[in-house]
């Protein structure tokens, strides 16, 4: 497991929610979110699984996996160049893979497409109002990639009126960086919070790691292995406050694996196919003790 050095930015890209990490960043910035992490024996008895998947099968009855899905059906908003299939997800010794290979496929729905990978969500059986969500993921590796793991809201208006919330993006030509990203309607450039991030001493798909939010109705707050590297509302620098930022719908869950596109840009001659997300499980928590007037999951 590396040692991470977290370091933040504030930028204007709602579109990628994506970000450049500058190694110049000064102690003062950094110090402003203290890390923290999760190791207090009464914060973790504070939480109740709600959402969990270990993978020992592809469970269908909690995800829904794409086919033909590109430029149709919702599936392509940055110029990428896959197709979701659904014989590009698979459960192997206990992990799902959600695997890209440069194989070309063609069908009157999805057109030509150069690559093949795999999304997958719980729109249609899971989603939850606060909590924390999380993953264990060992990322692909390669210009060209970027792979997720995010969350959206069930029954929102069209994107982005009621949110998004990243948990986790990568892309494949900066191996040692990670990206988490809150977008609604509210985006504003003179208002703090929009995006974050965090950086490792080496490769994230050398490994395993953990990456989770936790969402309240005051904040959200990123980790990758239980250290926190990101948190809305900060607390100074903002014209106004963020915390009209933060989404306060059910989201359900996504993961899913884009090739190429206007953030990653295309796979060079350098990029091995076939690439593979691999995630080890995935789980969702509710807080303990939550006032019985507020509602917080909605299954379907």
């Amino acid at each position: 497991m590396h040692t991470a050095l977290f370091v933040l930015a504030l930028i204007v890209d709602l579109a990628a929610c994506a970000f450049g990490l500058d190694n110049s960043t000064n102690n003062s910035t950094t110090d402003t979110i203290a890390a923290s992490v999760e190791t207090d024996q009464s914060a973790v008895a504070q939480w109740q699984v709600t959402f969990e998947d270990h993978f020992d099968h592809l469970d269908l009855t909690k995800w829904q996996v794409y086919h033909e899905c590109s430029t149709h059906h919702d599936c392509i908003h940055n110029d990428e160049k896959q197709v979701y299939l659904r014989d590009q997800v698979y459960v192997d010794n206990g992990h799902l893979v959600l695997e890209a290979s440069n194989v070309s496929h063609y069908s009157p729905a999805s057109g030509e497409r150069h690559f093949r990978s795999a999304k997958l969500d719980t729109a249609t059986s899971f989603s939850q109002r606060f909590g924390k969500f999380e993953a264990r993921i060992r990322l692909p590796r390669g210009a060209g990639m970027w792979p997720a793991f995010w969350l959206m809201p069930k029954g929102g208006q069209c994107w982005p009126m009621d949110g998004e919330i990243d948990i986790v993006e990568y892309v494949g030509q900066t191996p040692q960086t990670i990206y988490a990203c809150n977008a609604n309607r509210h985006y504003d450039p003179d208002v703090c919070g929009p995006t974050g991030g965090a950086r490792s001493d080496g490769s994230l798909s050398d490994d395993f790691h953990v990456y989770s939010v936790v969402w309240t109705p005051s904040s959200i707050a990123w980790y990758m292995d239980g250290q926190e590297f990101y948190r809305l509302p900060p607390t100074r620098g903002c014209r106004r406050p963020s915390s009209l930022f933060l989404p306060s719908k059910p989201f359900y869950l996504i993961l899913n694996f884009a090739v190429g596109g206007t953030w990653p840009g295309e796979p060079t001659a350098a990029t091995t196919f076939p690439q593979r997300m691999v995630v080890d499980y995935v789980k969702v928590f509710q807080r303990k003790h939550v006032p019985s007037q507020m509602p917080i999951l909605l299954h379907t």
